[in-house]
């Protein structure tokens, strides 16, 4: 076989792996608690939406964000830029049980003036939803 042929050959099972990947990963069911902490961090961390992301909260974390809200309150609103750039990772999960979950979470700033955050979530099921019920962040230094 030539080498061109080869690296062709290379290619196209490299991209069906690929596929096969993405669609394996795809059509893997997350747990609800999951999906409730992916959307969770998405409002908080990625779209900055505070008043969206209590409404997935009880507890220590409700009580948490509904004093950033009244913190800000009537503080008009930045001049809009767009979303802030985050990349989201999950770095560590626990095995959900019926009622509780935990999820850590890796938050990187595409900014040089604020460092990567972790934050750790716990979910509990109240009344068949899961609820973020508390959440810890700590940060590293800005990367400026």
């Amino acid at each position: 076989m030539s080498g061109s042929r080869t690296v062709e050959l290379h290619r196209r099972w490299a991209y069906i792996l690929s596929a096969v990947l993405a669609l394996t990963t795809a059509c893997t069911p997350r747990s609800e608690s999951r999906q409730v902490a992916d959307r969770f961090v998405e409002l908080y961390y990625a779209r900055m939406s505070v008043a969206e992301a209590v409404k997935l909260c009880a507890g220590s974390a409700r009580a948490k964000l509904e004093g950033e809200l009244r913190a800000i309150q009537g503080v008009p609103p930045d001049a809009p830029s767009g979303e802030p750039r985050v990349t989201i990772s999950l770095t560590a999960s626990d095995t959900p049980s019926a009622t509780q979950a935990t999820y850590s979470y890796r938050i990187t700033p595409h900014t040089s003036d604020v460092g990567k955050v972790v934050a750790v979530l716990t979910l509990t099921n109240e009344g068949g939803h899961w609820l973020v019920t508390s959440f810890d962040e700590s940060e590293g230094p800005p990367t400026s």
